[in-house]
């Protein structure tokens, strides 16, 4: 199913140049009329309002342009703190057309792909600082920050809520028994287990340009003392970048090759 939008021209007309019998009415409640003339800037007519020269006015097209409250909806992947992870954001609001003359200026004919790309940035800037496991107070934030945003000088965005999702199989791992980590540095921790324990055929899947069956496997020097970072339990873990990691990884793929039995 289509996420919510909607169309806000109504109608497009080309008005005759000679309207004695049939000039151009004024636009109902709830809508505006735009006249497009030849030359010169897009005439705006409100509801019940007076429209210049309909009867021998020279326009080109006249739009019909909705002004009511619309509700927008869609979904977006927002990064969490460790750009390799995610929210899953569902978000509502409801919109209207603030400038019926831009509408039709910029010819807007989807108002939520209009609005989607400002506001799923806006979201982005803010999830960007938090852990995915502190996805309550990512959320909490992020319906408090939307009443600062505007959309599109020609569109009013009005109330917004959004809520998160997270994969219960990456919020299950986002506690540790001796404290809650990052999940990045537990992705890390991963790695390095596999070095030491691990399967060599998964290990060897994580390196990319390692071919193992033909033993092209790159000259490499002793790898650095790995770096240390203290969590918040005080606990220390072993956190090698991501070159010493590679370095790890390969030199146990060439033991275990060289092991009798290894293919």
């Amino acid at each position: 199913m289509a996420d919510p939008t909607f169309d806000p021209i109504l109608e497009v007309r080309r008005p005759r140049a000679v309207r004695l019998f049939a000039p151009i009415p004024p636009p109902r409640r709830g809508t505006a009329l735009v006249l497009e003339p030849r030359e010169g800037e897009p005439v705006v007519v409100d509801a019940d309002g007076r429209v210049p020269d309909a009867w021998l006015g020279n326009y080109l097209r006249s739009w019909l342009v909705d002004l009511a409250d619309h509700e927008l909806a869609f979904t977006e992947s927002l990064p969490a703190e460790d750009p390799d992870l995610a929210f899953d954001a569902e978000v509502r609001c409801t919109c209207r057309v603030d400038s019926p003359g831009q509408v039709v200026r910029r010819r807007v004919r989807d108002v939520a792909a209009t609005v989607r790309p400002a506001l799923a940035a806006f979201l982005r800037d803010i999830t960007a600082a938090y852990d995915i496991d502190a996805y309550a107070d990512a959320e909490a934030d992020l319906n408090a920050q939307l009443e600062f945003f505007t959309a599109d000088p020609a569109l009013h965005i009005g109330p917004c809520s959004v809520r998160l999702h997270v994969d219960p199989a990456v919020r299950g791992r986002a506690g540790h028994p001796g404290g809650r980590l990052r999940l990045g540095q537990m992705h890390r921790g991963a790695l390095g287990r596999l070095v030491t324990s691990g399967d060599p055929a998964l290990a060897a899947r994580l390196l990319a340009g390692v071919d193992v069956t033909h033993e092209r496997i790159p000259t490499i020097s002793p790898p650095p003392p790995p770096s240390r970072s203290v969590h918040a339990m005080g606990m220390v873990d072993p956190e090698p970048s991501g070159a010493a990691l590679r370095e790890r990884l390969i030199a146990h793929l060439r033991q275990n090759h060289t092991k009798p039995g290894g293919h």
